[in-house]
């Protein structure tokens, strides 16, 4: 009896060590797998915030373009209205005054144009005396 019982204790002893062994390579496996898992939901989870933050970088870019746009044109009415206030006349007098500059520099071309043309006749009638 006793070769019978040490067997029977060797044979439950290794099914105990083989279950052991299973339940090892199971919970290796089951890890395995949660980590797989894990890691898919990471990606998927970088994936949608990639574009989350595309499209909020996006209407950053646009919002701030609109900001500059706007600034810019504040800025300038400031220099406008700084310009009016150290010269004493608004935009519409300014261009008017430079129009009226334009036509007088035009009309003195015109008369100077006018008097080298009446001098070379005198030229020539002096060269022919």
């Amino acid at each position: 009896m006793g070769i019978i019982k040490l067997s029977a204790d060797n044979i439950l002893k290794d099914k105990k060590l083989h279950n052991i062994w299973l339940a090892g390579l199971g919970a290796y496996a089951k890890s395995t797998e949660e980590v797989n898992q894990l890691s898919e939901k990471s990606k998927t989870l970088f994936d949608e915030l990639v574009e989350k933050g595309r499209a909020i970088e996006s209407n950053t870019k646009e919002r701030l373009h609109t900001e500059q746009s706007h600034a810019s044109v504040a800025i300038e009415e400031r220099v406008q209205m700084t310009i009016q206030k150290f010269v004493g006349l608004d935009n519409e007098r300014l261009d008017n005054i430079d129009d009226k500059i334009d036509q007088l520099t035009q009309n003195i071309e015109m008369l100077v144009a006018k008097k080298q043309e009446q001098a070379k006749p005198e030229e020539k009638e002096e060269k022919a005396e």
